[in-house]
């Protein structure tokens, strides 16, 4: 009978306890980066819902994209690059000609990924290119 009341104890002590963790806070457009840098979350669609025009920074690097498809990319040192940008298919992603680069794009930022074939998952702040407001 002793064996039986222990783990119906514990169970019963597990139970108590359910009720009282904290709830996760909701976020449908922001993750926090554990340095403080905000991330704006992927939209469903970006082609759609987000301006993509603008300029953009990132360690001192500057990207201008313009509304005519154009892109100037300035790099810490100064050197300016000039190409044209152009989404991909699946309308998530956009691919600098100039350099190849490939960014995911989310309202407000930029998120540079390793080569066109990156998972939009697991994005890090440390692949920001912020918009300036």
């Amino acid at each position: 009978m002793r064996s039986i009341l222990i783990p119906l104890a514990a169970l019963a002590l597990l139970a108590g306890c359910k009720g009282n963790a904290p709830e996760p806070a909701a976020s449908d457009t922001t993750t926090a980066a554990a340095d403080g840098v905000s991330m704006p979350a992927l939209p469903t669609d970006p082609r759609a819902t987000v301006t993509v025009p603008g300029s953009y920074a990132s360690n001192g690097n500057i990207l201008v994209l313009g509304a005519d498809d154009s892109a100037v990319l300035t790099d810490a040192a100064g050197k300016e690059t000039k190409g044209k940008w152009a989404w991909y298919s699946d309308g998530k992603r956009i691919l600098l000609t100039a350099d190849k680069s490939v960014f995911a794009v989310a309202d407000g930022a930029l998120y540079k990924l390793a080569d066109k074939d990156a998972p939009l998952t697991g994005l890090t702040a440390d692949q920001i290119w912020a918009k300036a407001r």
